[in-house]
């Protein structure tokens, strides 16, 4: 186990890298239709650039992590990111504005896939499964808070206001990291090729396919829970957009409050079980979300989307932990691979989910009892082992 000190330091460290990727998305939204009208055109693609680039640039950035280490890695990512930032709010280009999201993406990659590679690097079995959960409420502070400071920005200083916001974000998080962050590479000699899995091997590890499976069903579930939630709480029951980002805040301090409570009961119960109770959970979440589908008002999507949001909580830490559980070496491309499957999988899943015909809350409903099956199905084998 590592120093008191070193922990304490790389999950700190750990935690504000992984900040970067959700306000990159949730202080933005609401600078969308002040774009949208200073440039004239629809400026979806700003946002659909920012997201496609996070996923491929784990692939890149995971194995360089492995060969140089997390801390260069992602200094350089925060440094991309926060100067992609700094020259969006300068320009009237909107190609150069997309180009620009493109980078500061691929900057989102390298914090995040070094997030998680440091964890592996230092923590294993329920210790890394607790400290993953920790990540995730981290992660989950940012939706909680974001969408209504982005909004106070906008009113106030215009959309430019909330890039400036993310640069000196990121040069904030860059001095804190450049004086705190620890290099978390056990032995320099890993950072060779040489006995380091490759993807085709992760992609063979049985573990890592199951549980990181988990992962991505759980990640495509909430995604699609936001996608659709417009349709369901704006368009059918009639919220305010200030209503609505209330709402939002309030599910994402339920999901903050089950992962702390994931970190706690994971060296209780062992990281296994409480996979399983969130699997459960998210089912059970599903069920109730189908039960209610022939309901008015906003409470029968939000009551059912927060058992889910609980399960989804309880999910991801054990599921991490459990997909990276052979990657002490290589944790940066196994991390990457885990990355990249949720990121792509989540896209898909929720366009393809957003397309189809019928009332929103059956189609989520039934996509969340089918995929929570899926899990407990294929998790059923690797439950029965201790831990």
């Amino acid at each position: 186990m590592p120093s008191p000190r070193l922990a304490m330091l790389t999950t700190l460290s750990a935690m504000l890298l992984i900040l970067l990727n959700p306000l990159g998305i949730d202080l933005y939204l609401p600078a969308m239709p002040d774009m949208a009208r200073h440039f004239g055109a629809d400026i979806q693609l700003t946002l659909s650039a920012f997201v496609l680039s996070i996923g491929p640039g784990q692939l890149l950035f995971g194995p360089l992590s492995d060969r140089i280490g997390r801390r260069p890695v992602a200094l350089f990512g925060i440094v991309l990111y926060g100067l992609a930032a700094w020259l969006i709010r300068s320009t009237d280009s909107l190609t150069l504005i997309i180009l620009l999201r493109l980078i500061q993406g691929l900057g989102a990659s390298a914090t995040s896939v070094t997030a998680f590679s440091a964890i592996r690097d230092l923590f294993d079995g329920d210790e890394a499964a607790r400290r993953y959960s920790l990540l995730n409420g981290a992660l989950n502070i940012v939706p909680s808070a974001a969408p209504l400071a982005g909004a106070a920005m906008v009113q106030v200083w215009g959309w430019p206001s909330t890039f400036s916001a993310l640069a000196l974000t990121a040069a904030l998080i860059g001095l804190a990291l450049a004086c705190l962050m620890p290099e978390t590479a056990r032995h320099r000699a890993e950072h060779s090729e040489t006995g380091q899995p490759g993807f085709a091997a992760i992609l063979r590890d049985a573990d890592f396919l199951r549980y990181g499976a988990c992962c991505a069903a759980s990640l495509m579930i909430i995604i699609s829970y936001v996608t659709l939630a417009p349709e369901v709480m704006i368009d059918g029951a009639g919220l305010s957009p200030m209503a609505f980002s209330l709402y939002f805040a309030a599910n994402a301090v339920i999901l903050i409050l089950a992962s702390l409570v994931a970190a706690r009961r994971i060296p209780a119960r062992g990281r296994r079980r409480v996979l399983a109770e969130g699997l459960w959970l998210m089912l059970a979440g599903g069920v109730l979300m189908l039960s209610v589908s022939d309901q008015s008002g906003a409470w029968h999507y939000m009551l059912p989307v927060a058992v889910v949001s609980t399960g989804f909580a309880m999910t991801m830490g054990p599921a991490n932990g459990l997909a990276m559980t052979a990657f002490s070496r290589g944790a940066g491309r196994a991390a990457a691979a885990l990355g990249c499957l949720q990121m792509i999988s989540a896209a898909l899943f929720s366009a393809l989910l957003a397309s189809l015909p019928g009332p929103a809350e059956i189609r989520l409903g039934t996509a969340i009892v089918v995929l929570a099956l899926a899990c407990l199905f294929a998790t059923r084998a690797g439950n029965r082992r201790p831990g």
